[in-house]
């Protein structure tokens, strides 16, 4: 007998043996009798709450699950995403193949799976039909904050998980300032930053980690586009504002210090608090900066016309004028852009210098593509002159794309979405019919790689797959429909992420300066090289020790 056979078998009789007694000593009135019959009901009541804690409601036990103790494990071992997703994933192979859920490893992989995360039982959908449903039907598909740590108090209420009627309320301010173009200089001028220091790997032969140096120059060009004022992290890493929000980070997603139960009254949680002040000042003080400049202006009667290169606070301070979006509303959509326009895209530029120098030939059809586009460069080129793209060039860029859109799916930055609760009884693809107030949830990375959706080779690298879906404007799809929702790295429906064309913009900006300046491989380390290289622990998927050498071209 497995151990969630066991857990209900001993807390069902427990449940059958406490009633009959509760319900006896309850006709009983002497004060020992009721203080027994208080106890009784006591111990009864507690071994229900333990009962719905530790084993899943009927009608999710046809799922397979990793069960609560392998789960446990798992995240107290601090373990990289995709280190614990292989770890969990095989649990679950196990359990279903005990319990004649698959007949083989090779069976397609099952439409949805039942995981324990902090007292809360959560299905977690992987097909596409199921993926839609909860990403088009917000109302019904709720959003649930994150309730580890302190992570709500340095999120706040912002866009991506406010409740719908405080999204509702928020969109007004925040969508007009998203809704627009962005400008590439905002992406090429960090980029030439970087580029000056990779000049230097370059020269020397050194080994390069690009996610760090990634992390530094997306730091830098959200910088740049959310306050008009660039951080400059590419040449002060350490400098204390970008300490602190790379603490704030690292603090959020460290599962197996936020398990602690006494986490806010630990050294850990005080911490946090601090960097959160420190953060919060740093955001205050630039809303208040941003507020003053743009009361200036228009006091001196000037204005800018160059609506793609305004900065996004600005946009934001001017939608909110007259409005009920306050100061800490600001604050909130601040941080979240942080998080979102930087750690996702930053995430992906990683992910794809890995993937082309481990795929020389994808690398070179890339480069020719953007030489065909933006003519070659003089090997002579100071980094400061480097040209980058401009905005027509930039779309014109149809197999970068592909890439950009293939790296996205076998790595997506986001590898499973914040729960979801549902608001009314909902009924999945299956059959299986989820109550009101089930938590739910996506796990794109597998997703990602189903071999039902995907075929067989669903685990290669291989951009060419989406060149079918280019429109006749050479333009690729990029929104979840064109896949049928197989998919989501952005999400998809009405609350899809805002954030998307600012990354993809990004992306191809930086890329084509890449591929136009070097040629690149990758030398390490061992997972890397054997095509699945180690993370950090957290859902937002950010590789750690791959090795990247640079030459000049």
């Amino acid at each position: 007998m497995d151990s969630l056979n066991a857990a209900q078998s001993y807390l069902a009789d427990a449940l059958d043996r406490l009633q009959p007694a509760a319900e006896k000593l309850a006709r009983a009135a002497t004060p020992s009798r009721v203080a027994t019959a208080a106890a009784v009901i006591g111990a009864t009541w507690t071994a229900h709450k333990l009962y719905k804690l530790f084993v899943p409601p009927r009608h999710l036990r046809k799922y397979t699950t990793p069960g609560i103790w392998a789960t446990i494990c798992s995240f107290s071992k601090g373990m990289g995403y995709l280190e614990q997703h292989e770890e969990l994933g095989e649990a679950m192979v196990q359990d279903a193949l005990k319990r004649g859920l698959i007949k083989s490893r090779d069976d397609p992989p099952l439409p949805a799976y039942l995981i324990w995360l902090i007292g809360h039982w959560v299905v977690v959908v992987q097909n596409p039909e199921d993926v839609k449903n909860v990403l088009t039907n917000h109302e019904t598909f709720e959003k649930v904050l994150f309730e580890l740590g302190f992570a709500d108090k340095f999120m706040g209420k912002n866009l991506v998980v406010a409740k719908t009627p405080e999204w509702k309320r928020q969109r007004k301010v925040v969508n007009p300032a998203f809704r627009r173009g962005w400008a590439t200089s905002l992406f090429g001028t960090p980029a030439r930053n970087l580029i000056k220091k990779l000049d230097e790997y370059a020269a020397t032969g050194k080994v390069l980690d690009p996610p760090d140096w990634m992390h530094r120059m997306a730091l830098d060009a959200l910088t740049l586009a959310a306050f008009g004022d660039n951080i400059d992290s590419i040449n002060h890493p350490d400098s204390p504002m970008v300490a602190t929000y790379n603490a704030l980070m690292a603090e959020t997603v460290a599962v197996s210090k936020l398990l602690n139960p006494f986490y806010k009254w630990s050294k850990d949680g005080k911490r946090m608090l601090d960097l959160i002040d420190t953060f919060d000042k740093f955001l205050f003080d630039m809303i208040d900066v941003k507020t003053a400049e743009l009361a200036a202006k228009r006091a001196s009667g000037l204005q800018d016309d160059d609506h793609d290169s305004r900065n996004l606070l600005e946009m934001m301070i001017e939608a909110s004028e007259g409005t009920d979006f306050s100061r800490e509303d600001l604050r909130a959509n601040t941080v979240i852009f942080f998080v979102a326009g930087h750690d996702t895209t930053a995430n992906a530029l990683g992910f794809a210098m890995y993937l082309l120098g481990t795929h020389p030939e994808i690398q070179e059809r890339a480069r020719q593509e953007v030489i065909s586009i933006m003519g070659d460069v003089d090997p002579s080129t100071p980094a400061e002159e480097m040209r980058y793209p401009t905005t027509s060039e930039e779309r014109e860029m149809t197999y970068l794309t592909c890439i950009i859109k293939e790296v996205m799916r076998l790595f997506p930055s986001i590898a499973v979405l914040p729960h979801r609760i549902t608001t009314a009884p909902v009924t999945l693809h299956d059959g299986t019919v989820l109550p009101k107030d089930t938590r739910v949830t996506v796990d794109i990375y597998s997703l990602h790689r189903n071999r039902a959706v995907w075929g067989p080779d669903a685990d290669d690298f291989k951009p060419e797959r989406f060149l079918d879906s280019v429109g006749p404007d050479g333009q690729v799809p990029m929104h979840p429909g064109a896949s049928n929702f197989a998919w989501t790295p952005f999400g998809g429906g009405q609350r899809i992420c805002l954030g998307q064309q600012f990354s993809l913009v990004e992306q191809r900006v930086v890329l084509a300066m890449l591929l136009l300046r070097y040629k690149w491989t990758v030398v390490g380390d061992e997972k890397a090289l054997a095509g699945m290289p180690a993370t950090k622990p957290g859902t937002l998927l950010h590789a750690k020790g791959i090795q990247v050498r640079l030459e000049r071209r």
